[in-house]
């Protein structure tokens, strides 16, 4: 395939949480115009996506029934895959991480993992009497996470359709799609950290997991919070809305109402602090205890009901 060739897209024509066609588009571009074609030109990539842009247009809209936020037109499948294969080449994933992978962001992604587990592990308690913690990681990356809860002794599975990501990946049981994990099911815990924001339709993919989650299993969700972003003006605003990558602007209202569109009811997580620090282990408490008038977060739990 050429460069002179120019990708295919899709319409979303209904809401990706509720199915209304009543849509409002927020803003509008050109891939190959203004700030959008400036920040895709600075991105790592393998094979520059811009090339095969040129003509195409970005709209992000609003459902005028749910709220939900997203793009309206999204890369066909085949040129998905192109994305995948090609232009998040490991060699541009590993120039992306170089960015923001410090010694200090990777010490407290690993506190915060622990303390998923933790929640986790205390959350399911009831469901698995003596046996081990099941989880089911879907697009579980390098599989960073997964190693960790097995040194917890969780059976742990991952999903990741990253080619490059499942290749030169940290943990052994990592698979393309999700029936390769089915017979695997029930598991106690779903996780999905910075997962629905890409995907083409997020409402399917969650009645498939629905289906693979024991009853009153825990479902964890974590996405940028898109609140107030209404175009792509900075390149905060498009790293949370990118029109090829982020194709879903979710906040922490219109995530509760997307899960229990599905029957996932949402649930105050516990507190787990790991921290050697006693000031930080207090705020950690303070937070919990204030959370009701905190800013929303969209890192939150669901209890299958």
């Amino acid at each position: 395939m050429e460069s002179s060739q120019t990708a295919r897209f899709i319409v979303r024509r209904e809401c990706v949480s509720c199915r209304s066609g009543n849509l409002i588009e927020l803003s509008a571009g050109r891939f190959d115009a203004g700030l959008v074609a400036q920040f895709i030109d600075q991105d790592p990539w393998g094979e520059s996506p811009a090339p095969f842009l040129h003509g195409h247009t970005w709209s992000y809209v609003r459902c005028g029934e749910c709220g939900l936020a997203f793009h309206r037109h999204i890369l066909a499948p085949e040129w998905n895959e192109r994305r995948f294969s090609k232009w998040m080449s490991q060699e541009a994933i590993t120039a992306f991480e170089a960015r923001t992978r410090t010694p200090t962001y990777e010490f407290e992604r690993a506190g915060h993992f622990v303390e998923h587990i933790l929640q986790i592990e205390l959350l399911t308690r009831s469901l698995r009497a003596s046996n081990p913690l099941r989880l089911l990681d879907f697009g579980c990356g390098y599989g960073d996470f997964l190693a960790m809860c097995s040194m917890f002794g969780i059976e742990a599975y991952g999903v990741d359709r990253s080619a490059a990501k499942r290749d030169n990946n940290r943990f052994v049981n990592v698979f393309a799609e999700i029936e390769e994990v089915a017979d695997k099911a029930p598991f106690h815990a779903l996780t999905l950290y910075q997962v629905l924001e890409h995907l083409d339709d997020p409402r399917d993919l969650l009645l498939k997991l629905h289906g693979l989650l024991a009853r009153n299993g825990i479902l964890v969700l974590e996405t940028p919070d898109c609140s107030g972003i209404t175009d792509i003006r900075t390149r905060d605003d498009y790293y949370r809305i990118h029109p090829l990558e982020h194709i879903n602007g979710f906040t922490a209202g219109t995530m509760k109402d997307f899960a229990a569109r599905l029957g996932f009811e949402f649930i105050a997580k516990p507190v787990a602090s790991v921290t050697a620090n006693p000031v930080k282990a207090l705020k950690s408490v303070a937070k919990r205890l204030l959370r009701p008038v905190l800013q929303p977060s969209t890192q939150l739990y669901f209890r299958k009901t």
